[in-house]
């Protein structure tokens, strides 16, 4: 579950929006999200030897699932990674790829050749699960809940219709009122399911709920929109145009579509919702670059794996992050982004004193008192003192901000050490 749509581009190569509606607002801080944002530390998962693989899925005991290429034939394989990356192989096709996973390790995704493709479930074995009555077209599973029902669609692609399988029966759940397709994309373990549905004759659709109705849920003021992930609350998540014609990340809080904004740039995608609302994706920078965020009621950068672009796909609870980044061969691989914990990013914030006295912007006694509190806070919150560990950080964030108003450290330096050192106080104080 928690797993995002499978990029238009990789579905082609594995198996060969939308109406003005509804209210939106900038999201504001009376939607509260569980979250200290302390920064994240990006892990390459590798691939099965070959040179590109994507994250898609993450259930909360941390099994990553999702495709790569593999050695030799350099076709698409469905992986299922545990700290190690497992190839899940494919049935009577050439190629595979996994874009769901459950708390109990079940996977779902699709196997095929590059003409055809039919849904998969792996429980320790691949299963072809049929047709689901679409004959001999291509039909797709997206994602799998903790009863182990599944969605996706069938269908020709302009015609597909959205499915949910509850273990026996497939059963359609039809399109928006006049549109001609519907595609299913998540659902939560109470049996919501999110999607698209739209025209064939264009490319328009809009983002829809359904709970045994299919609701449109508008659209952040332009033409069209795409749910693409839905949490145990029904909070759901996926992408808008606006007004002037941009796509932004949006979040549905089940009344309002809420525009997420960007990292600088002027596209904003949102793939995956944890169950304490917090929201991973991707948006464009200031540079024009791709970059992964988390957004917790701000966006943040989660930066790459030493590349130009970084895609987020989904979130668990733990607040482990997945999905793909360029690295600095260049290659695509898929990605883990693990929080760091609070020590963790006093050792960050401890490099970055460091660094203001390298580069001048501290004396040596300056940046001596600088780190001897942060060192003070670390061996503290080692001993789990939390009460004196916060004391100390609020001494330090103190100390920074006079330093700043003497004229000593410039505005932006200050800030960033803060910035470093606030998140540890929000974390050890909750």
């Amino acid at each position: 579950m928690r797993r995002l749509a499978v990029p238009a581009v990789l579905s082609v190569t594995l198996l060969a929006c939308m109406e003005t509606g509804g209210p939106t607002e900038v999201m504001t801080a009376r939607f509260q999200v569980v979250t200290s944002s302390l920064g994240y530390t990006a892990i390459d998962l590798g691939t099965l030897g070959g040179n590109f693989s994507q994250a898609i899925a993450i259930n909360d005991a941390g099994q990553v699932v999702g495709t790569s290429r593999a050695t030799g034939t350099g076709a698409f394989h469905a992986f299922l990674w545990d700290g190690t990356m497992h190839d899940l192989g494919t049935l009577t096709g050439t190629r595979s790829i996994a874009s769901g996973i459950n708390a109990a390790g079940h996977v779902v995704g699709v196997w095929g050749t590059a003409l055809f493709g039919r849904p998969f479930l792996w429980n320790g074995t691949m299963h072809d699960l049929g047709t689901f009555g679409f004959g001999g077209v291509s039909v797709s599973a997206q994602d799998i809940n903790d009863s182990g029902h599944v969605v996706g669609y069938g269908g020709a692609a302009a015609q597909a219709v959205a499915f949910l399988w509850d273990g026996t029966v497939a059963h359609t759940l039809g399109t928006l009122p006049g549109r001609n397709y519907s595609r299913a994309w998540a659902l939560n373990d109470g049996g919501q399911v999110v999607g698209e549905s739209g025209f064939v004759s264009g490319t328009d659709a809009n983002a829809f709920l359904w709970d045994g109705t299919m609701h449109n849920l508008g659209t952040l003021g332009g033409a069209g929109s795409i749910a693409r992930a839905i949490n145990v609350a029904g909070l759901v998540v996926g992408e808008s145009q606006t007004a002037s014609g941009e796509t932004h990340a949006f979040l549905w809080d089940g009344t309002m579509m809420h525009d997420l904004g960007t990292l600088g740039g002027t596209t904003s995608v949102a793939r995956g919702i944890n169950d304490f609302g917090v929201v991973v994706g991707f948006s464009t920078t200031f540079s024009g670059d791709s970059h992964a965020f988390v957004w917790d009621g701000t966006m943040h950068d989660l930066g790459t794996l030493g590349g130009a672009t970084s895609f987020a796909d989904a979130i668990n609870n733990a607040g482990q992050v997945v999905g793909s980044s360029q690295t600095a061969a260049g290659e695509n691989h898929a990605t883990l982004w693990q929080q760091l914990t609070p020590v963790d990013q006093l050792q960050t914030c401890s490099v970055l004193a460091s660094s203001l006295e390298t580069n001048g912007a501290l004396t040596s006694g300056q940046a001596r008192s600088v780190l001897n509190k942060i060192g003070m806070a670390t061996a503290l919150l080692n001993q789990g003192k939390t009460i004196p560990a916060v004391n100390v950080l609020e001494a330090l964030m103190n100390e920074v901000n006079a330093l700043a108003l003497s004229g000593v450290l410039t505005a932006g330096s200050a800030s960033q050490l803060t910035a470093c050192v606030q998140p540890v106080v929000n974390a050890v104080s909750n």
